[in-house]
């Protein structure tokens, strides 16, 4: 009985795999990431970043509910501090990493092509690099740095996310990626780390605790070539 339970199992997850399909793909991503950083008042700078993006989908033949896991490194600029009582921030540049996996449904259109749309769930870890200000006469004499390291950090996220796949060729099993998404990242409150003094142009010093806290949407649109395999489509 043992024995033909253990054929039986062996056979059913053998004709899983051999459905199985999966579409892995590459490509690039521009987002607008928008910070709202209770240490810098009002002033939410948001600039366009581009982005290199990779997705990988396990979908069995029919599959009308899909995982998807998406990998993205991106630089993003956000602010962190403002300088007294100016209208300058001091922005620090991240290297950004965001690992998000998606449950997306998956609708067959006409002539092939599909559309996806879902939510996801991940984290987001962020490194800064360097430093720059924003605001009026924005140029600034040096900047001192008291700290070893730059502020990193480790957030969940969360996201919506919509794609519409296109067929590349009938002679093989290639799609283009059309997508967009909204990632919705929270950063909590921790121990100041890391210190700033910065020197502007008119020769103010300002002692700066930078912190990257509060809130973080960045919504973005995307390009990703897939290649599809253990497709068994007829082209």
């Amino acid at each position: 009985m043992f024995r033909t339970i253990t054929v039986l199992a062996a056979l059913t997850l053998g004709n899983i795999a051999a459905n199985a399909q999966i579409d892995a793909g590459v490509g690039a991503s521009f987002g607008f990431p928008m910070s709202f950083n209770p240490n810098v008042g009002n002033y939410n700078h948001s600039s366009g970043v581009p982005g290199a993006k990779a997705q990988f989908t396990y979908q069995p033949q029919n599959a009308t509910f899909v995982p998807t896991l998406a990998v993205e490194v991106s630089p993003y600029i956000l602010p962190v501090n403002m300088l007294g009582n100016t209208d300058r921030v001091l922005n620090m540049n991240f290297f950004t990493l965001n690992a998000m996996l998606y449950g997306r449904a998956r609708k067959v259109l006409n002539n092939n092509k599909e559309l996806y749309y879902g939510v996801g769930i991940g984290a987001t870890y962020m490194k800064g690099r360097s430093v720059s200000l924003s605001g009026n006469q924005n140029s600034y004499v040096t900047v001192i740095e008291d700290s070893a390291d730059y502020i990193q950090a480790i957030a969940p996220q969360v996201a919506l996310n919509a794609e519409y796949l296109i067929p590349v060729t009938p002679q093989a099993p290639v799609y283009l990626g059309i997508g967009g998404q909204l990632l919705y990242s929270y950063y909590f409150e921790r121990q100041t780390t890391w210190r700033i003094a910065v020197v502007d142009d008119q020769y103010n010093l300002y002692n700066l605790n930078p912190k990257l806290q509060g809130h973080m949407l960045n919504p973005s649109v995307y390009l990703v070539l897939y290649y599809r395999f253990g497709s068994r489509s007829k082209y």
